[in-house]
Order: structure tokens, then C-alpha cells, then sequence
């Protein structure tokens, strides 16, 4: 089963952030990156998911989907690993 919730970034995300894609969550890229999901027509890739635009705001409010920024998304990433245990990752989406 395939996520509904997509981080992405304008430029290729910090190699440690891939570390959402171990939770379920779908790492995407406005630019063409080694291992992420390259977003060309975002308006229309975006559509029937629950997207988080990641150093972008501008972008986001355009598009009227969440926003965070790098400091933000690694927060989360801690939250998950403090919080769930790893075995529930599978579960987690």
C-alpha cells in the first residue's frame, strides 16, 4: 500500500531525511534526484494526498498544502523514532 502523504522538496532533500521514506512517508523532489520521486506537474500530483512542502512557503500557500521547514521535518523525524517503535514503521502510513 502505497502512501497518501508525500514530503516535498523544492531542490534534493538532505540525505538524512530519506530516513521518512523508512516510515512510509513518500520523499518527492521538484528537481531530479538520485532515489526520490521527481514531481514535474506538482498541481496534479498533488491531488487526493495530504502534501507537506518542505522550505518553500510560498509554494505551499500557492498551492494551499502544509508547510515545514528542514528544522521542522528532522523534529519529526526524532518524535517518530522516540515514539514508535521501529517494529510499527510498517504500520505507520
Amino acid at each position: 500500500m502505497s502512501s497518501s502523504v508525500v514530503f516535498i522538496f523544492r531542490d534534493c532533500p538532505p540525505p538524512h531525511l530519506m530516513a521518512l521514506a523508512e516510515w512510509g512517508f513518500v520523499v518527492a523532489s521538484l528537481s531530479r534526484c538520485p532515489g526520490v520521486e521527481h514531481v514535474a506537474d506538482v498541481r496534479s500530483y498533488i491531488e487526493g494526498k495530504f502534501v507537506i512542502i518542505v522550505d518553500d512557503k510560498e509554494l505551499a500557500e500557492r498551492l494551499g498544502v502544509g508547510y515545514a521547514t528542514v528544522a521542522e521535518v528532522e523534529k519529526f523525524l526524532r518524535w517518530l523514532s522516540k515514539e514508535i517503535p521501529a517494529v510499527y514503521k510498517p504500520y505507520v502510513q
